[in-house]
């Protein structure tokens, strides 16, 4: 099934076209809960309130702009309220490494020793860097989301970076110095 006939099916509240958009969109609507909760449980009870969410607000889509990039803000919100609400911490599971690798070329991380940076920035920081970076949120889209002004959205993508930065810096250190011990 196509995305418009999802959307039109979804909209006419047809079973056929609900099971067809979970089937589709389903992993990557996923993917967003995973890497703002912590534990699969939560994300995929998260994922379940957003399935429900998107079809109850099926009606209100205008077909002006992505399709999934709509269904992933409801997903963010969902996710966000859930953060709120039993004050779990994020993990990201995916992160765009050229964003990262951006600081500092001559050094090859794997995904995994980022996370590990990410994971350690104060929660605020991981949670604006994550919907700008990852999820493509602009600052007043952030701000909207966490109820906070958009020069705070800046400062805080600004100190998440920073602090990404020299813990890259200082990891790349540590490694050079290890590598000139053993020679």
């Amino acid at each position: 099934m196509d995305q418009n006939s999802i959307i039109k099916g979804c909209k006419q509240g047809q079973e056929k076209a609900f099971k067809a958009l979970v089937d589709q969109y389903a992993p990557k609507l996923m993917a967003v809960c995973i890497r703002y909760l912590k534990d699969t449980d939560p994300a995929k009870d998260a994922l379940q309130e957003s399935l429900i969410s998107i079809f109850k607000a099926i009606g209100t889509y205008a077909g002006t702009g992505s399709f999934e990039g709509w269904m992933k803000k409801i997903t963010v919100r969902v996710c966000l309220r859930e953060i709120r609400n039993i004050r779990y911490l994020y993990e990201l599971t995916v992160v765009d490494q050229q964003e990262m690798m951006g600081y500092n070329d001559q050094f090859t991380f794997e995904t995994e020793d980022i996370l590990k940076l990410i994971d350690e920035l104060p929660e605020i920081q991981r949670v604006v860097f994550n919907m700008y970076v990852v999820e493509g949120f602009n600052h007043a889209e952030i701000s909207d989301l966490l109820n906070i002004q958009e020069s705070s959205s800046r400062v805080y993508l600004t100190r998440a970076r920073k602090l990404l930065q020299d813990s890259i810096e200082k990891s790349n250190k540590r490694e050079n110095l290890i590598l000139r011990n053993k020679t």
